[in-house]
C-alpha cells in the first residue's frame, strides 16, 4: 500500500519547541531578577519548571505561583517583566528548522496530501503554523482538544483516517515522542516515523508498541523513506 498522506505533529518536528520554551523560560527568570526578584536565576529557573510540571503548560499564573514558592511578596513589576521577555522571547524562537519549508514544498511537489495532527489547544496550535507561516502547507489540522483530550491518543489518528477517507497503511505520522505520539500510531495502524530531535531525543521504546517504523533526525530524511516505501509497494 503505498503512501499517500504524511502527517506532522508540529511542536520539535516543525520547529525547535524545546528550545523555544527553555530560552522564554530562562529569559523570563533574567528579566525579573533584573527587575529586582531576590533570587538566584537557576534556583528560579528550576522552581519554575517544577511548576510547569506541576500545573501544566496552560496555567497562567506560573509566575506568580513562583513568587510564592521562593517565599516572596508578590511584585507586580517583576511578574510583568518576566511575562514581557517570555514573550518576545517566544516569538523570537518560533522559527521553522532549515529544512521544513523545502521538505514541505517538495512533498506537496511529489503530490502528497499533508495534515497536522497534534497535543494541546486547538487556537494555540493553530497560532503556532500562522507564525510559523506554514498554515497553506496543511490541507488537515485536528488538535487532541478538539476531541476533549489534553494529548495524542490513537482516536486521533482514527478520526484523521475517517476525515480523509484512507486506510491507516497509506497514512504516515512524523512525531517527537514515543509515548503518546508514536505509540498511538502504531495502535492506529499509521505507518509511524520518528523525529530524533527536542526534549524527547534521547528516550528508548520500552516494548514493540512504542518502536517507530522509521527514525529520522531532520525533516528532509522523510523523503528517502517515503520513496523507500513505495517502490516496495
Amino acid at each position: 500500500m503505498k503512501i499517500k498522506c504524511v502527517l506532522f505533529d508540529i511542536d520539535d518536528v516543525l520547529y525547535d519547541a524545546s528550545l523555544q520554551v527553555e530560552m522564554a523560560r530562562l529569559n523570563a527568570i533574567r528579566a525579573m531578577t533584573e527587575a529586582g526578584l531576590p533570587s538566584d536565576v537557576e534556583i528560579a529557573y528550576r522552581v519554575l519548571k517544577e511548576i510547569v510540571r506541576e500545573y501544566g503548560t496552560d496555567y497562567p499564573k506560573h509566575f506568580d505561583k513562583l513568587l510564592e514558592r521562593l517565599g516572596l511578596r508578590w511584585e507586580p513589576r517583576a511578574i510583568a517583566a518576566g511575562v514581557v521577555a517570555y514573550r518576545e522571547t517566544n516569538v523570537a524562537y518560533l522559527r521553522p528548522y532549515p529544512d521544513t519549508i523545502t521538505t514541505l514544498l517538495k512533498l506537496r511537489d511529489l503530490g502528497y496530501h499533508l495534515g497536522a495532527v497534534s497535543e494541546g489547544r486547538t487556537v494555540k496550535q493553530w497560532q503556532k503554523l500562522i507564525s510559523l507561516g506554514l498554515q497553506h502547507f496543511f490541507q488537515y489540522v485536528l488538535v487532541s482538544e478538539e476531541l476533549g483530550s489534553e494529548t495524542i491518543g490513537p482516536e486521533l489518528f482514527k478520526t484523521a483516517l475517517e476525515k480523509l477517507n484512507l486506510q491507516p497503511g497509506e497514512v504516515a505520522f512524523v512525531g517527537k515522542g514515543l509515548d503518546p505520539d508514536i505509540l498511538s500510531a502504531n495502535r492506529a495502524g499509521v505507518v509511524s516515523i520518528r523525529m530524533r530531535r527536542g526534549k524527547s531525543r534521547s528516550e528508548e521504546a520500552k516494548n514493540d508498541e512504542m518502536r517507530p517504523k522509521y527514525e529520522i533526525h531532520k525533516l528532509s530524511e522523510i523523503l528517502k523513506i517515503l520513496e523507500e516505501i513505495n517502490r516496495k509497494n
